[in-house]
């Protein structure tokens, strides 16, 4: 009786074990297309993705300016947007973490830059370097 209750645990840690880390492949159809969406289908050799195509998570994808591509996973859609290239899997895991940094059209919630009290500043940009500067190490012959 020992024996069978060693064998049938044993069998179940190798199935559990086997379920664990057996993950089902995850396939990616294609739901929409704008611009130059393309995928690599030998390296080197690119070809356009089309509406309805299937497409292997290492599938590496590339997207043009003003371009995105929307994927389909099982119950979830998801949006590459332009000027993206990777493999699927990358690019999606990018899309759930966030990118820290100064959007466009972002403004300064405060500021001293007009303020009086600021002495030595005003708001004309300058040039950092100086031509002048340079000539300096240099001999210049004229023709």
């Amino acid at each position: 009786m020992k024996a069978i209750a060693k064998v049938l645990f044993a069998f179940l840690m190798v199935a559990c074990t086997v379920a664990l880390f057996a993950q089902p492949a995850t396939e990616y159809v294609v739901q929409s297309v704008t611009g130059k969406v393309e995928v690599e289908t030998t390296p080197g050799k690119w070809d356009a993705i089309t509406v309805g195509m299937k497409l292997a998570p290492s599938a590496v994808v590339n997207t043009g300016l003003n371009s995105s591509l929307v994927l389909k996973a099982a119950d979830r859609t998801l949006k590459i947007k332009a000027m993206q290239k990777g493999t699927i899997d990358k690019l999606v895991a990018s899309l759930g973490t966030p990118k820290n940094g100064v959007k466009v059209g972002a403004k300064a919630k405060t500021t001293n830059a007009n303020s009086d009290d600021v002495q030595g500043r005003t708001n004309i940009s300058t040039a950092s370097t100086r031509a002048s500067d340079a000539t300096k190490d240099i001999e210049w012959t004229e023709e």
